[in-house]
């Protein structure tokens, strides 16, 4: 996994600091000691100072590069050694050849970081490892008495916990330079990072780096259930396309599971009841039939599984502070939910945009809605579909219900334009007239954002019945659309009865039942938006259990080969 820096989060010295060290430069120079040099002192009472020089040295090597690299091999040389120079040098987990109870429960806190959804070869776990083996058990004097290998220990710790801290804060799915404009994320938080590991439990350290949402500790503690048996192996690996030895393949991967399925390759009957007792353990459909679903489930390893959890608990802490009451749609999951105080107080079904038009992850307010709206093509689908189909067809628009209109709005014959010119797009807008055969339904959900997606109701309402739902150009259909506008008018009201200074009056849901019923075109205020938020999150926990959803639009995928590669 590519380690990103964060020593663009170090501040720069203030001028004062300059005298500091302008002072510290006439004073008689140490020796300069290297990081994996030896460096045996003579006596125990020197090896504290010792250690706090090839401490100082080795950051001052590894901000100049002045030194082998290889030697000090870290990302935030500059942060470290202001963190250090605020302690004199002096080492933070050692002290007089032994480890502080400090450095033991920072070791354990890495070898144990998969239980965060991180990954201990991160933080060089083996190698702080076999530094904690050899200085604690080698008692010849070449290991006890050598300043270089503790101060080696102190710096190797100490950035394994700048980084995890990082990870557990802000995650490892962001860019360098989006993380570099975290102003959270500076020397005080680290400074802090470091006093506060010291004085609490290391239960009570995590938790203040972690979201605080209700559903990334959901999902952790099913992680913790899924590591207790998790196997980390390779397993019977399936192929769709062998019909004939499909059956007896399944057999033994299910057997793999500790699910037996009999030994009678003929027996469909006991298959069946096997597979709808992994399908209901996978949260799957239990239907007992052998589908690409079933089959990609079986052919996902505890890796595998792995890697997805660590991924999702990584989205979540890329997550804005979510408010008292939201809208969130889980793209994979094809639904909407409202949350008011953490628990769901509304939900339906959605449809979302198909892989090549996806619906964007998102954070907005919906603050309007419109009955029987008009759909304005976005310049993308012009582009790929409406285009290519004029220059077939110059009467394309008037069977799909289209009109087609210059930059004053007025109607322009379609028969009068040459396509043939036009490449990618067209100085034309394309408008779907209101009524019940238009693609938004009759009514529309707006809120601000740079996709232009919106949430509406739709003509198309059997794509509802259907399993996999990501059938849209990117925005997201609203099976119980009237029961969300309701919702949306009876918080108004509320709202504003509860508020004693406004004078505003909130839009009744009689109003909003007229004029569907005359097919009006109204433009409906709310008074107070509601919050929501369009996320990507492809596994959860439930009840302790891990619940995982079809990576529809392969950004498990991606994100697994850009960020969990060399794992």
């Amino acid at each position: 996994m590519k380690r990103r820096s964060i020593s663009a989060f170090f501040l720069i010295l203030p001028a004062a600091l300059l005298l500091v060290f302008s002072q510290e430069s006439c004073r008689e120079k140490k020796p300069h000691r290297h990081l994996g040099e030896k460096v045996v002192v003579q006596r125990p009472e020197e090896l504290k100072q010792t250690v706090t020089d090839v401490i100082e040295s080795a950051l001052e090597d590894a901000v100049s590069a002045s030194h082998d690299s290889r030697s000090f091999p870290f990302a935030n040389n500059s942060l470290m050694q202001e963190l250090y120079r605020r302690r004199q040098f002096a080492p933070m987990w050692t002290r007089d050849s032994s480890w502080l109870s400090e450095g033991e429960r920072l070791l354990q806190l890495l070898r144990t970081a998969r239980c965060y959804g991180l990954f201990p070869e991160d933080y060089r776990s083996r190698h702080l490892d076999s530094l904690h083996r050899r200085t604690r058990f080698d008692t010849s004097r070449s290991t006890r008495l050598n300043a270089a290998l503790w101060a080696e220990a102190d710096l190797y710790l100490t950035s394994a916990l700048l980084e995890l801290a990082t990870d557990l804060r802000a995650g490892r799915l962001q860019a360098d330079s989006t993380r570099m404009r975290d102003s959270s994320l500076n020397l005080t938080f680290y400074s802090k990072v470091l006093d506060s590991f010291r004085i609490q439990p290391v239960d009570s350290f995590t938790r203040w780096l972690e979201p605080r949402y209700p559903a990334y500790h959901e999902l952790k503690t099913a992680l913790q259930r899924f590591l207790e048996k998790a196997r980390f192996r390779r397993y019977t690996r399936l192929d769709a396309k062998d019909s004939l030895r499909l059956p007896a393949l399944i057999r033994k991967r299910l057997a793999e599971d500790s699910l037996f399925a009999g030994e009678g390759l003929t027996d469909s009957a006991a298959l069946a009841a096997v597979l709808k007792k992994y399908q209901r353990r996978q949260g799957l459909k239990p239907d007992g039939k052998v589908s690409p679903e079933l089959i990609q489930s079986l052919n996902r390893s505890d890796w595998d599984k792995f890697e997805i959890i660590a991924l999702n608990l990584d989205r979540y802490k890329q997550l804005p502070p979510l408010p008292a009451e939201f809208i969130w749609v889980n793209i994979p999951t094809y639904q909407l939910q409202v949350f008011r105080a953490d628990t769901v107080s509304f939900t339906t079904r959605v449809v979302v945009g198909k892989p090549e038009t996806r619906t964007p992850v998102l954070a907005s307010a919906i603050n309007n809605m419109m009955t029987y709206p008009q759909w304005t093509i976005p310049p993308g689908i012009i582009a790929k579909e409406i285009l290519p189909a004029l220059q077939r067809d110059p009467g394309y628009l008037a069977r799909k219900g289209y009109s087609l209109l210059d930059s004053n709005r007025n109607e322009v014959d379609p028969r009068t334009v040459k396509w043939s010119r036009y490449k990618k797009g067209i100085p034309y807008k394309v408008v779907q007239g209101s009524g019940d055969d238009n693609a938004l339904g009759v009514l529309k959900f707006n809120f601000p954002n740079k996709f232009s997606v919106y949430l509406h109701d739709t003509n198309q309402r059997g794509f509802f019945g259907r399993s996999k739902r990501a059938l849209s150009h990117g925005c997201v259909r609203v099976e119980n659309w009237h029961g969300l506008a309701t919702y949306l008018l009876e918080r108004d009201s509320l709202l504003l009865a509860m508020d004693s200074v406004s004078k505003a009056r909130p839009v009744p849901v009689d109003s909003l039942n007229s004029w569907l019923a005359q097919k009006k075109r109204k433009w409906i205020p709310l008074r107070r938006t509601l919050p929501v938020f369009l996320r990507y999150i492809t596994c959860v926990g439930r009840d302790g259990s891990l619940l995982f959803y079809e990576d529809i639009y392969g950004e498990d995928r991606r994100l697994r080969q850009a960020w969990l590669t060399r794992k």
